[in-house]
């Protein structure tokens, strides 16, 4: 049970840390979001993991995903695509 929580809590804070990017401009809208590759290098987590943070941002409307492309931050103004 500790382990279901500790994994909670790094993608919480991994989902924190990059929607945090996301406001303060460090991703700016429209700019390419890391990949699931790019997040498993830079925070040492699973691609399970990855991919559910990725799917939380973009459920929150932070982030449009085109595929075959990549991932993308939404434009300030909310026109981003679905």
């Amino acid at each position: 049970m500790t382990e279901v929580r500790e994994s909670k809590k790094v993608w919480i804070r991994v989902a924190d840390e990059l929607r945090g990017r996301i406001k303060d401009g460090t991703y700016r809208p429209d700019a390419r979001f890391p990949s699931e590759t790019d997040l498993v290098q830079e925070f040492g987590i699973a691609r399970g993991t990855a991919r559910k943070i990725t799917a939380r941002l973009r459920d929150e409307g932070l982030i449009y995903t085109e595929p075959q492309v990549g991932s993308f931050v939404v434009p300030n103004d909310g026109e981003g695509q679905t």
